[in-house]
């Protein structure tokens, strides 16, 4: 999956033929291709002359425009554009249009007919405002930037706690904290283009007002009882990673995984292989955790970092370090944990806050006994009712019935 950026031409040429991406002699097109050099992994511009063109294309100076054609001719234009721009994309690319109204008309619909996902973040807004907002836009970090800030915290974590701990060797006498977020790391996944561990999953606990579940509770129902076994209907992990270690090896295949969320003796029994399976592979996982022991509530600091990491981890231009070839997590029947490399489903496509990492690093730093637990919510106020996402948090609908 990848983004791909899309932005207008504009009147203001240079004299001479030269790249495309350097004959457009404006502030608007200057901060735009800007923004799709920084945010996209490939782009493309829309002239009126030329239709899809590469910024590394040498074209001349021209004068034309939508804004003389007729609708009959800008239709025809969008059916051109699209005949070339198809064949630069693959399925599950983001496409980002940063274009007026008269190049997206025809253009964006036949895009969305085909099953791509597109984003149009200046609709409605005057060039002024395009201009606010890019510029807004390119003050920011970049997602790698932000990325890095993120491991550079896992590692100042893991620094501070004394290491990471190994799931086989985890037990209710070690020392955890009452509340907070949990990151897993798989053996032999790396980060793209790095030596260190990739996360393979976010979690949390007890986001529902009222919970008892403490943080052991929940790595305990994950890693399974001390004798190898476990039960994936109490945990959606181990849920989706026996279905991929099934799909794996069909020896390991029972038709009752995921039927229902209880079961009797019996069907228990038939299962067991499996689960011990599963008890294995997580066994093997490596964890950390940062402490925010807040009260269980949908807006709590938790619930916000959790969704935050994950939408900086996948978001909707797809996973930043990608899974190897070999990673389990590409046999699950779940094409969502296969996309993302992430062992979750909620908050993929979660559009994530920069400013998040700050609430993060306070809670790594009192985790590693740097500064004070914070007694109160230090994430934005009212983040959570506040927000537009509308993602499903459902999990265990996947049960069958």
């Amino acid at each position: 999956m990848a983004t791909v950026g899309l932005i207008s031409c504009v009147s203001r040429k240079r004299a001479n033929a030269t790249q495309a991406r350097d004959i457009y002699d404006s502030s608007l097109f200057s901060k735009a291709r800007e923004y799709v050099d920084k945010h996209c992994d490939r782009w493309f511009i829309l002239s009126a002359k030329y239709g899809l063109v590469e910024p590394k294309a040498i074209i001349k100076p021209y004068d034309e425009t939508l804004n003389t054609k007729s609708r009959v001719e800008r239709e025809q234009w969008a059916v051109t554009v699209w005949e070339h721009l198809h064949l630069h994309l693959r399925p599950g690319d983001h496409i980002v249009v940063l274009a007026g109204e008269l190049y997206r008309e025809f253009l964006i619909p036949r895009i969305r007919q085909h099953g791509y996902v597109v984003d149009v973040p200046m609709e409605g807004l005057g060039i002024g405002r395009q201009l606010q907002w890019l510029s807004n836009q390119l003050a920011r970090p970049n997602r790698h930037q932000d990325l890095e800030n993120l491991y550079d915290l896992l590692r100042k974590l893991k620094r501070g706690i004394g290491g990471t701990r190994c799931m086989s060797q985890c037990n209710g006498q070690q020392p955890w904290p009452r509340s907070g977020v949990y990151f897993f790391f798989e053996p032999r996944e790396y980060r793209s283009r790095a030596t260190e561990l990739r996360v393979v999953r976010v979690g949390t606990h007890a986001v529902s007002r009222g919970s008892k579940a403490t943080l052991w509770n929940r790595l305990r129902t994950h890693r399974g009882t001390s004798d190898g076994l476990g039960n994936h209907r109490s945990s959606i992990f181990r849920l989706h990673m026996g279905a991929a270690l099934a799909a794996r090896d069909p020896r390991l295949a029972v038709s009752s995984w995921s039927v229902g969320q209880a079961a009797d003796a019996e069907v228990r029994k038939k299962e067991e292989r499996l689960e011990r399976a599963v008890s294995e592979h997580i066994g093997e996982m490596e964890i950390l955790w940062v402490a925010i022991n807040d009260e269980p509530s949908p807006s709590s600091d938790r619930a916000y970092i959790e969704r935050n990491v994950i939408g900086l981890l996948v978001g909707r231009t797809g996973p930043a370090d990608l899974p190897s070839h070999d990673w389990l997590g590409r046999y699950s029947p779940e094409e969502r944990i296969v996309k993302s490399g992430l062992w979750n489903l909620d908050f993929l496509d979660y559009s994530y806050s920069p400013n998040f990492l700050e609430i993060l690093h306070e809670y790594v730093f009192a985790t590693i006994g740097k500064i004070s637990q914070p007694t109160k919510s230090i994430a934005p106020r009212d983040w959570y009712t506040n927000e537009r996402q509308g993602i499903s948090r459902n999990q265990l609908s996947l049960f069958k019935e």
